[in-house]
């Protein structure tokens, strides 16, 4: 599920409309024996943990359901509560989207950054974002990413993680892992914007993208029904962008041509027929882009 609200407001208060808040606890996980319906919990033997449980479950206060199985080490934290608090103590009322995955084993929330737009000339825009993750069941640490959205065609241009979050209240704690955010994120936008306009300088007339496009998905003779279908489809969506992106801009160049493959992948490759922003924004965040990546080195490398 996904919330996007028209304007920044709290980190709790969009994660409660989510449905992101909900309460957790940790039951042992047991094992039935093969001698009968008896059950048993095996505990770690030995070491700081010895005597607690093996294994456990993470499992949701409000509708029983498990979202997560660990190790007995496994640090038990207060479902997504944390997120919530360290977002609004270092970004209050800044957070614009929350997305929470199946029945609630991950999360992400987006922040826009105050006075983080470029302007990359024409009235192109990038807007600084910031993007938390975390899960209950392991996949994801908590971690925050930077994130640009470019205005015209709403492009999420997810960047590195900038740092791994810990739970704290020391307010100087606070304060270091927020400046250290600052700076990563105004270091991404700044090479964003210097990614940009190099590729902004590089023109790029019909012939050239179609021949680009032919490189990152070409069709080849000995393709599946299926396969040859889905990467016409993904042609189409790459040719339909450029189509937009000319239209919009004027003259074709690299930025054009790389925001064309990023957007068919973004909003049609990897959101997939039902065209699923939250299976998008998994991809983008898990890094799983190799077209936009692809296409960046071939644009930059002419």
């Amino acid at each position: 599920m996904t919330v996007i609200n028209d304007g920044p407001m709290y980190a709790r208060e969009i994660m409660d409309m989510a449905g992101a808040l909900f309460p957790v606890y940790y039951p042992a996980a047991k094992h039935y024996c093969l001698e009968g319906k008896n059950t048993r919990i095996p505990k770690i033997e030995s070491g700081t943990y010895k005597g607690e449980p093996l294994y456990k479950f993470v499992v949701r206060e409000d509708t029983e359901q498990v979202v997560g199985l660990h190790s007995g080490k496994y640090p038990e934290v207060d479902g997504y509560q944390m997120l919530a608090d360290m977002a609004d103590m270092m970004f209050p009322a800044s957070t614009t989207s929350c997305t929470l995955w199946g029945d609630g084993e991950k999360v992400a929330i987006t922040q826009e950054l105050e006075g983080g737009t470029i302007d990359l000339g024409g009235g192109d825009k990038i807007q600084s974002h910031l993007v938390w993750i975390s899960s209950l069941d392991g996949s994801w640490s908590t971690s925050v990413y930077d994130m640009q959205r470019r205005f015209f065609c709403q492009n999420q241009l997810v960047g590195k993680p900038l740092l791994k979050v810990r739970h704290t209240k020391n307010h100087d704690d606070i304060f270091e892992m927020k400046a250290t955010i600052l700076k990563e994120a105004a270091e991404q936008a700044l090479a964003w914007q210097g990614k940009a306009l190099a590729l902004k300088e590089q023109p790029m007339i019909d012939l050239e993208f179609f021949a680009l496009v032919n490189l990152l998905v070409p069709i080849e003779d000995d393709m599946s029904s299926r396969k040859e279908n889905s990467t016409r489809r993904a042609r189409g969506a790459m040719l339909a962008r450029w189509e937009l992106e000319t239209k919009e801009w004027g003259e074709g160049n690299g930025w054009l041509a790389w925001n064309a493959v990023q957007g068919a992948e973004q909003h049609t490759i990897n959101a997939g027929t039902r065209r699923d922003k939250a299976k998008s924004l998994q991809k983008a965040i898990e890094g799983k882009t190799p077209l936009a990546n692809k296409a960046m080195s071939l644009i930059l490398a002419r």
